[in-house]
């Protein structure tokens, strides 16, 4: 079997040698051939390790784990990032399809991130980090008004063939297709991603989305007209009509009311 070198970024010590420990008894593919306590040493290391995988704490004195990530051009290792972190930054990793692991860290979810590696055998572009850090440093909006700001940033969906990395007022509407979720976005651009639809509604919360049946979320932006009914229809910019489920209906026709208010439409 072929080894894996990883590396290992993180202050604190206790740590390093934690994951450390923990790769050596579940993931033995895995050799662990440095660790940094810090950018700068982890700069050097990288460089001369050239590493497949680097492990990657977020938040370090001086220079943080995206710090690190600015340095290279290319980053043709992979990176999984090791975070204290938690709810809204889920979101952040999720919107930029970067893996991660939350401390203290899961063994499952060590294993799952370095299976998940092998099978891909793919790195993460800068796109992904700066999608990341806009995300972290945003935390879920608590309002409509707070959405609408947010109008202008990225997601990144991964795909058999590579990251796409998307606006998310180019989005008109996400449609479930089993395990899969397929993205409509505008000049009838069709991008399909291996996850549940599910998990982009935890993701599109944040943004100006609404869930409005189980198999379709739509984007309040391109809702053309509403149609009354016992759940109603919406048309959307692309031409196409959605239902309403009637147990959604309420909350829908009261975000859209809000939607026109806030963003300075007229129904």
């Amino acid at each position: 079997m072929e080894k894996l070198r990883a590396i290992i970024v993180d202050d604190e010590a206790n740590a390093r040698e934690a994951l450390a420990n923990l790769l050596h008894i579940i993931c033995p593919e895995v050799e662990v051939s440095g660790q940094a306590k810090n950018v700068d040493s982890a700069l050097e290391l990288i460089r001369h390790q050239q590493p497949n995988l680097v492990f990657l704490d977020i938040q370090m004195p001086g220079k943080s784990g995206f710090d690190l990530l600015t340095y290279f051009e290319k980053i043709d290792f992979g990176v999984v990032f090791t975070t204290a972190y938690q709810e809204y930054a889920v979101r952040a990793f999720r919107v930029s399809a970067i893996d991660y692991l939350l401390k203290p860290i899961d063994p499952d979810e060590l294993q799952t991130a370095v299976e998940k590696y092998k099978a891909q055998m793919t790195s993460i572009t800068p796109q992904q980090v700066t999608i990341l850090q806009e995300n972290i440093q945003n935390p879920k909006a608590n309002s409509l008004k707070e959405r609408l700001k947010n109008e202008h940033q990225r997601i990144a969906l991964p795909t058999a063939e590579g990251i796409h990395i998307v606006q998310m007022n180019d989005i008109i509407q996400c449609e479930s297709l089993g395990s899969y979720t397929k993205f409509h976005l505008v000049n009838q651009k069709v991008i399909v991603v291996s996850r549940l639809l599910k998990e982009y509604e935890e993701i599109l919360d944040n943004y100006y989305f609404f869930r409005v049946h189980q198999s379709n979320i739509i984007n309040l932006e391109h809702i053309k007209r509403y149609v009354k009914g016992d759940g109603g229809q919406v048309w959307m910019s692309d031409n196409t009509e959605i239902e309403v489920s009637r147990r959604r209906k309420e909350d829908f026709l009261a975000l859209l009311s809000e939607f026109y208010v806030n963003s300075g439409k007229l129904a």
